[in-house]
């Protein structure tokens, strides 16, 4: 932990330091309605439509989507298992170390993250959040990013929360927790690879 000299100067100096040490993963800046909390350090260029919509499903409709898309479709790893359908192109996606908006942008991101030949998504739960728009999975997520030197990120877990619209019935928020810290991901970049059980 990296401690100020005191006074309001030193919580921006330690502000700075842990900002510099952030997970150098996608960040994203603005886009759209909905606005990104982080500041782009990889291009993913502007959010643009993707695929055609299914209006109008309810909840446990998405819910089945999503199912399928996590644990056939190994969506967090594999891009093109997304089912971009029940997604509203402006949906916001964050994570401890990722705050991307549009659905254009974050399949982008998805792509230049981790080796979906090496790496996994296992769903423990999915279920509709009783009176609410929303939906809530449990699942471990372990594999090989796909920088230069292949680092391992072990299994871990994580929550992810979506939101749905009212209107349309799209997610228009996926919301993740992770059983590890931006610190521990960060720490994992660097990891060498060991075979993933």
């Amino acid at each position: 932990v990296v401690s100020g000299s005191g006074g309001s100067s030193g919580g921006v100096v330690r502000r700075r330091r842990l900002l510099a040490l952030a997970p150098p993963l996608v960040f994203l800046g603005r886009s759209g309605r909905r606005k990104a909390e982080a500041t782009p350090l990889v291009p993913l260029g502007r959010a643009t439509r993707v695929g055609t919509k299914r209006l109008g499903l309810s909840p446990s409709e998405v819910m089945e989507y999503l199912r399928q898309g996590l644990q056939e479709g190994q969506y967090f790893v594999n891009p093109s298992g997304l089912p971009v359908f029940v997604f509203d192109d402006e949906c916001r996606f964050k994570d401890p170390t990722n705050d991307v908006v549009g659905l254009s942008r974050y399949q982008k991101a998805l792509g230049i993250l981790f080796d979906e030949s090496k790496s996994k998504v296992k769903l423990e739960s999915i279920e509709v959040v009783e009176g609410e728009q929303k939906i809530k999975a449990r699942y471990l997520l372990g594999g090989t990013l796909k920088l230069p030197w292949r680092p391992c990120v072990p299994e871990y877990g994580g929550v992810v929360t979506y939101t749905l619209s009212d209107e349309t019935g799209l997610v228009v928020s996926q919301d993740q927790e992770w059983t590890i810290s931006a610190a521990e991901a960060l720490r994992e970049t660097f990891t060498p690879c060991r075979a993933l059980s």
